[in-house]
């Protein structure tokens, strides 16, 4: 049967008709979708909570804005512009011809709107005027680039280097990055996309501590790796190899399915209580159901097991199932939407009952004898005044009513919180933009006993970076004075419990919850737990950051990051700068706030 089922799942998608690739996460477009969300008054049609989106959705809702009567300047003129370079294999496909007379003028870029040259609308494909080699860059976003009616190709390169120094080592921070990405379509019947790149890096001080001496080490993001040793840079450091891949197809008008090898994010916010990309790529099956104002999602994956080092053998698995409903417009500009999940391990093998794709998962769990770990939540996001976004959500590992509202610390209250808000052209300067946002997340969330069905992936959090019994907010500013160039301002403060030798506080998701620490003031260990119990830690991250787009999807970034730790116990605490230079292309920055703290 085993084998039937592994058969069905890699042929299924093949089956089908065509769909969409995805927007990588980090890519600038999110941010703009943001924008023209508030802006416009109206709600994307794919609901934003799931990530990545699909290209479609992004080039279709873009195109809707530029053809509307929303208002907009001449620096969303010019994001819009990016996002018809980056997606266009979803508009039109005939070369543009500029219009003389009216373009936008910036100080380092100019902006055509192209000529209405179709009778029912205008064409959006732009084709470089001065391709390089006559093949290369015939369009502003592909390196190489194959537009025929029945096969669609476009191959880029991946790099991304980086050279900083931190106070306090004696050794320099390092990254070199290089890869490609390919996508297209064949027959408009399968969409297919893949990137592949190997890394040589070495962390900030935080990670690469945690990494050498944790007992379940990992590398944020990553899964094999290797030491690393470089007499160039004088420094050590960690290889590894990543690569994404999958398949994409149609089931009908209303149901798509993608299928391969990733990550996913559920949130409006820059954490997630459900599911974030911190941790390393898996395998899955995604299935999306959009009709009328609704959108389900089924996600099915193959997740690895809390393991030391891995070398030369099978990593022992697990596995979750996950669904989510959101309803957009419930009343205007109002998303609301529920979520569950189950992580599960049968030895290897999948649990038939869960891919049941309407089922509540824990009527099944329970069915089962209650062997698996289930977590629900909730959320919403409402935009108002076209200038606010509010957001938030919920999370439910284990709780009991009326222990929530006992005031007595029950253990098994496992819950987390969400809150946050987005400001755009604050104190109507324009594209200054602010997002606020506090977390918390009671002890033992995402924990469970003996079994490794914690909440996790190759030794890493599935949802927050930071785990459970933490409380965190965060601020981040981003202006954009010319289109080339973002500056941003970004604080976190954390405070958060960790343990004393030999005990479990409920901050590390990998421990087994039945080995609680009894609280201080308390006789036994069901009772007198707080979020931040054990040795009190406050966090203090501010960063500054100064990118400027050098041509399409290549950047030039320069950061500053101060990072202060204050603690209980004296050997935690530190205080560190940090300076650093990046060069990236085709590829979203990345910081490592947590791994190591």
């Amino acid at each position: 049967m085993k084998k039937y089922t592994t058969l069905l799942l890699l042929i299924f998608p093949l089956l089908l008709q065509s769909q969409s690739s995805h927007l990588p996460l980090g890519n600038d477009a999110y941010h703009t979708m943001d924008r023209f969300e508030i802006k416009s008054g109206e709600l994307m049609p794919a609901h934003t909570i799931l990530k990545p989106f699909d290209r479609r959705d992004v080039a279709n809702f873009a195109i809707k804005i530029d053809t509307s009567q929303t208002s907009i300047g001449k620096l969303d003129s010019l994001d819009m512009r990016y996002i018809f370079r980056d997606n266009n294999d979803w508009v039109a496909n005939d070369i543009v011809k500029w219009e003389a007379g009216k373009e936008y003028v910036d100080k380092d870029s100019v902006f055509y709107r192209p000529v209405i040259i179709q009778e029912k609308g205008r064409n959006y494909y732009e084709e470089s005027r001065k391709p390089f080699l006559k093949y290369f860059y015939r369009t502003p976003a592909n390196l190489f680039e194959i537009n025929q009616p029945h096969f669609k190709l476009k191959i880029n390169p991946i790099f991304y280097a980086r050279y900083g120094q931190e106070t306090g080592d004696t050794s320099y921070v390092y990254l070199n990055r290089r890869g490609f990405s390919l996508r297209g379509s064949i027959d408009d019947v399968v969409w297919f996309h893949t990137n592949l790149y190997e890394s040589q890096e070495r962390f900030q001080q935080h990670v690469m501590g945690r990494i050498a001496q944790d007992s379940l080490p990992a590398v944020p993001g990553a899964g094999f790796y290797k030491d690393f040793q470089t007499d160039l840079w004088n420094t050590d450091g960690y290889d590894y190899l990543r690569g994404q891949g999958y398949i994409a197809a149609r089931v009908s008008k209303h149901i798509n399915a993608h299928f391969g090898h990733g990550r996913h994010f559920i949130g409006d916010g820059m954490r997630s209580l459900f599911l974030s990309d911190f941790a390393n790529d898996y395998f899955y099956l995604k299935i999306n159901t959009r009709v009328w104002k609704l959108h389900y999602q089924n996600l099915y994956a193959e997740l690895i097991s809390q393991h030391p080092q891995a070398g030369n053998r099978v990593l022992p698995k697990k596995y979750i199932a996950s669904h989510h409903l959101s309803f957009n417009n419930i009343l205007p500009n109002l998303n609301f939407g529920i979520y569950e999940s189950v992580i599960f391990d049968r030895g290897n093998t999948f649990e038939l009952q869960y891919l049941n794709p309407i089922i509540i998962y824990r009527t099944v769990e329970q069915a089962l004898g209650s062997p698996d770990n289930v977590v629900t939540g909730m959320h919403f996001k409402y935009n108002f005044l076209k200038r606010f976004s509010l957001y938030g959500q919920a999370v439910f590992d284990e709780f009991m009513f009326s222990e929530v509202f006992g005031g007595n610390g029950w253990w098994g209250n496992k819950t987390g919180f969400q809150l946050g808000l987005k400001y755009i052209d604050m104190l109507g300067i324009s594209h200054l933009d602010g997002q606020f946002e506090y977390n918390t997340v009671r002890p033992y969330t995402y924990t469970y006993d003996e079994n490794p069905i914690n909440y996790s992936h190759y030794n890493q959090p599935l949802a927050h970076p930071l785990g459970a019994n933490f409380s965190e907010i965060i601020g981040k500013v981003r202006y954009q004075p010319i289109h080339p160039l973002v500056l941003q301002a970004r604080v976190v403060y954390a405070d958060f419990g960790t343990d004393n030798p030999g005990e479990n506080v409920g901050s590390n998701i990998f421990a087994n919850y039945l080995d609680r620490t009894i609280p201080e003031g308390s006789d036994d260990d069901e009772f007198g737990h707080q979020t931040g119990q054990g040795v009190s830690n406050q966090l203090l991250i501010g960063q500054l950051t100064a990118s400027y787009q050098l041509r399409h999807n290549v950047y030039l970034d320069a950061d500053y990051i101060y990072r202060n730790r204050a603690s209980e116990d004296p050997a935690l605490e530190y205080t560190r700068n940090y300076v650093g230079l990046s060069l990236r292309v085709n590829i979203a920055a990345n910081t490592v706030d947590y791994w190591g703290r």
